[in-house]
């Protein structure tokens, strides 16, 4: 049976935006509400979408409350699936989902760290992903440092 691989990446823009692009549609979205469509979304591309919106409005909100200055979030998704289950939409079409987080921030990984778990804790949407497929969330911090070793 074969099985393919489901691709979102979202950044931040201007004004708290976030922009999400995938191979066959891209749209922005502004508190939680679309602001632009394409009819060729795929349901599987749309819920991978949803995910990495809502880790962004979160994580947003948590960065605040800890005072961090984020400059910008992004959000790279992706998820496995069989080819005969692409007609579903549903999470468990799933059979694994991988999410990278790249926050662009002074902020240290330590503490970095201790806002992806709250972000993990109080997003409800990736919390529902959580309880039906596998879903592994990695923190990428890029440094600008020029004399690091």
């Amino acid at each position: 049976m074969g099985k393919q691989v489901l691709k979102v990446l979202g950044f931040s823009v201007r004004e708290q935006q976030f922009a999400v692009k995938t191979a066959n549609f891209s749209f922005t979205v502004k508190d939680g509400r679309e602001l632009v469509r394409d009819e060729n979304a795929n349901s599987g591309e749309l819920l991978l979408a949803k995910l990495a919106g809502s880790i962004h409005a979160i994580g947003n909100l948590i960065g605040k409350t800890l005072g961090l200055d984020l400059k910008s979030i992004q959000i790279e998704v992706s998820g496995e699936v069989n080819l005969k289950d692409l007609a579903e939409e549903d999470i468990q079409q799933f059979k694994r989902i991988d999410v990278m987080v790249k926050p662009t921030t002074e902020a240290s990984i330590v503490v970095l760290k201790e806002w992806m778990d709250a972000v993990k804790l109080a997003c409800p949407v990736f919390s529902n992903f959580k309880e039906k497929t596998p879903t592994v969330v990695t923190l990428v911090k890029e440094y600008d440092q020029v004399k690091v070793a």
